[in-house]
């Protein structure tokens, strides 16, 4: 079933999600490539003045003029980025994966080509901060999964989240991402972002587990410019229950858990896997381990 709807056009396999009513006309500003196969771009407001409504976690339907169907992508700004400062006009990022999607495959011309021109953006989507279902108030530890640019949403979230006063008192991000050999924390998709908000907050209740695949090393990873948790290897049951814990040594498991809640985001088997399992945990219900599948 998966199968059949990752081959559906965008807004055809999210017919049945909430989204807005109004299109926003925006260009595109800025164009910069993470690695080989993702690059950030940066959508400003076509009318400075004017601010963008979304709530993090959202995507966007991204209308290109030329093509018939419209793509789809996680907006990984915050909301606070689509208001009119001082400092910049309101805009929205996407990290955009090299596909042959037509969206995609267009998004990833020449930077010349593109830039400076003018899209339509409509927001939709409920794998969101606040949960749809939950009180966020009744939130006291949140655990953010993400796989790949599976971390879309979730830096969105986190961001969020780290510049209000509102938040979670504990936030885990868990990231499994692939790397290369040169374990170049720049390349590796909002790794450099996730590791200064953290920097900035100060606070060990909010950590980050790094997990990386393809660079030839095993177990743990010590590396000057990576997190202090760095794994050279997948996320494994271990690994979740530990932040479903809040890694504490001497916690009572599941009589704690009643106040976490999750978001999975990433391939399709892993998030399959890693929802089913957590919500088979003790303490833990269908409806505080959240998921978003775009395929």
């Amino acid at each position: 079933m998966a199968t059949i709807r990752s081959s559906l056009p965008h807004v055809e396999r999210t017919a049945a999600e909430p989204r807005e009513d109004d299109v926003e006309p925006v260009v595109l500003a800025n164009v910069r490539e993470v690695n080989d196969t993702v690059r950030l771009l940066r959508l400003n407001a076509l009318d400075p003045n004017h601010t963008i409504k979304f709530l993090p976690g959202q995507w966007l339907d991204t209308f290109i003029p030329s093509l018939r169907q419209a793509g789809g992508f996680t907006i990984t700004s915050t909301p606070d980025q689509a208001r009119p400062s001082a400092h910049s006009p309101p805009y929205l990022e996407l990290a955009v994966q090299k596909s042959t999607n037509p969206p995609a495959a267009w998004l990833w011309r020449p930077t010349e080509e593109i830039l400076g021109s003018k899209l339509a953006v409509r927001v939709g989507g409920s794998f969101t901060w606040p949960p749809p279902h939950l009180d966020p108030q009744s939130i006291e530890r949140l655990v953010l999964v993400a796989g790949g640019v599976g971390i879309n949403p979730l830096v969105s979230i986190f961001s969020h989240l780290v510049r209000t006063s509102t938040r979670p008192r504990e936030v885990h991000f868990v990231y499994a991402s692939k790397a290369t050999s040169d374990l170049d924390p720049h390349k590796i998709l909002f790794l450099p972002r996730l590791q200064d908000l953290i920097a900035a907050e100060a606070d060990p209740s909010v950590t980050l587990s790094m997990f990386l695949t393809g660079t030839g090393y095993d177990g743990v990873i010590e590396h000057g410019k990576l997190p202090n948790r760095t794994y050279g290897r997948r996320i494994n049951r271990s690994d979740l229950l530990n932040a479903l814990d809040g890694y504490q040594q001497n916690v009572s498991g599941a009589k704690h858990r009643d106040k976490t809640a999750c978001y999975v985001c990433g391939p399709p088997r892993m998030t399959d896997e890693l929802v089913e399992f957590l919500r088979k945990q003790e303490g833990m219900t269908d409806e505080r381990v959240l998921c978003e599948k775009w395929w």
